[in-house]
């Protein structure tokens, strides 16, 4: 009898230990949850004030007027500048040429590379430019792996060998992946729109000289193009 007692008591002390196994077990299951859920939020939450970080470091480079990669001033006051330098165009009556330069394949660059390879490229790139034009042109970061540059008092034909001049130096960079030691492969391609020949107003520039670009890469790289009259 006090045996099967023993045995009544133990399996109903197994089955409390069970139990409340059991319920600290969801307890802690519901905790993990919770944590899980705030954790959730708070990535969101984070990633919401990253965001508004950078767009609020791009407006202020935006204001100050610097790329800040590259030091070369970026779209926003190269539009301003070449809206006021098409007006004296005008009223002066002298040439005047947008060049566009794109990088080609940067994001092949970045992925086999790294980004900073292509960073290192960018700049590169961007020293390049502004050595090969006078100190009267524009030369700026429109973006990505853009370029432009406004050259005063130059007509189309002569854009075209400052273009081909920035081509063949960009060709010539022997750039080294930090790692590997491998060579860094550079090429772009450029286009040239002008003033008086294609518009005589800013957009009208831009868009011819995307179009000869996007032209020139789907026919191949590495070359420098005038845009179509």
């Amino acid at each position: 009898m006090k045996a099967h007692i023993a045995n009544v008591l133990q399996s109903i002390h197994v089955q409390t230990r069970h139990r409340q196994n059991e319920v600290h077990v969801r307890t802690l299951q519901s905790e993990n949850l919770e944590l899980t859920r705030i954790l959730g939020q708070k990535d969101r939450e984070i990633d919401g004030l990253r965001h508004r970080l950078a767009n609020l470091e791009a407006r202020l480079q935006e204001l100050l007027g610097t790329d800040t990669l590259t030091g070369l001033p970026n779209r926003h006051v190269f539009k301003e500048h070449l809206i006021h330098s098409l007006k004296r165009a005008l009223r002066v009556g002298y040439s005047l040429s947008l060049m566009l330069i794109d990088v080609d394949h940067l994001g092949e660059i970045n992925e086999q590379h790294g980004s900073a390879a292509g960073d290192r490229v960018l700049v590169e790139i961007a020293q390049i430019l502004k050595s090969s034009v006078r100190e009267i042109d524009m030369p700026a970061r429109w973006g990505g792996e853009e370029m432009v540059a406004v050259l005063h008092e130059t007509d189309a034909e002569g854009a075209a060998v400052v273009a081909e001049r920035v081509r063949r130096r960009v060709l010539g960079l022997a750039l080294k992946d930090e790692k590997t030691g491998r060579l860094i492969k550079v090429t772009a391609t450029l286009s040239v729109a002008s003033y008086p020949t294609h518009s005589n107003e800013a957009h009208g520039l831009l868009e011819y000289a995307f179009e000869a670009l996007r032209a020139a890469k789907n026919n191949g790289c590495n070359t420098v193009v005038i845009a179509a009259r």
